[in-house]
């Protein structure tokens, strides 16, 4: 009973099979070199060393490397308990974006069930949860739906497959800059499209609105369904959009 207690903390920072056997043995035993490590926990000496870096690079062993073969010590439960915690937080404060990021797709797609929210404006990173948020903005119930795109990464295939998908029942306006012109022309003809030179950033404007700007590698973006946000994205677009040059097709 007590080893499988033991065994379910030590899974709980990630350690194999092997690791879990070397720890409870260097715990009942003491200090031991890789040799004794091999007899006692029954690693495969091809395996001992790499298992026991992992191990030292994780915090939970120490290595006397001052002694010739050196000695491996385990460091104290409690000890190996507070590395535990640190990880498991660490995760948790890892996972929050990604949480956000689905409890903002969520709100987008069930407006009628959500009571209230507490935010006027999301932050999200990356450049697939910008899609997803796209996609709820453009498959929703907006009669008219308004995107401004100058990265080409917003203009695959992914994205082509919502906007005609959008225009199959609402009013499409599609602005981009001259290098996407030609892959845009690829839409159909319902889709309204027009150009301009430059733009700081891409738009989709429906039920929704989410503008996204690429940040060295990645994406960043704010994402809202307050009405006056929403209202104030139409006007610039609209001024962007009598501003630019309609596409023959």
């Amino acid at each position: 009973m007590m080893d499988d207690y033991v065994n379910s903390l030590l899974r709980m920072i990630g350690l194999s099979r092997y690791q879990l056997k070397v720890y409870l043995t260097l715990v009942e035993r003491g200090p031991l070199t890789a040799s004794s490590i091999v007899k006692y926990a029954g690693v495969p000496s091809s395996k001992v060393y790499s298992v026991l870096k992992g191990m030292v690079k994780l915090g939970i062993i120490d290595v006397d490397s001052s002694k010739r073969p050196e000695v491996f010590a385990a460091k104290p439960p409690k000890e190996v308990f507070s590395i535990t915690v640190s990880r498991v937080n660490d995760i948790i404060e890892k996972a929050k974006p990604v949480i956000n990021t689905l409890q903002m797709i969520y709100e987008a797609s069930n407006q009628r069930t959500i009571k209230a929210r507490s935010e006027t404006l999301f932050t999200i990173k990356g450049l697939q949860n910008a899609k997803n948020l796209a996609r709820v903005i453009m498959m929703g119930n907006a009669k008219e739906v308004s995107i401004a795109i100058p990265y080409g990464q917003l203009l695959d295939d992914e994205i082509t497959s919502m906007i005609i998908e959008a225009a199959g029942k609402s009013e499409v306006k599609l602005l981009v800059t001259k290098d996407l012109v030609n892959n845009a022309k690829t839409l159909p003809p319902r889709v309204s499209l027009r150009v301009r030179d430059m733009m700081f950033g891409a738009g989709f404007i429906g039920d929704g609105v989410l503008l996204t700007i690429q940040y060295g590698a990645d994406y960043l973006s704010l994402y809202s369904t307050q009405e006056y946000i929403i209202e104030i994205a139409k006007t610039y677009f609209e001024t962007l959009w009598r501003e630019s040059e309609p596409v023959n097709r």
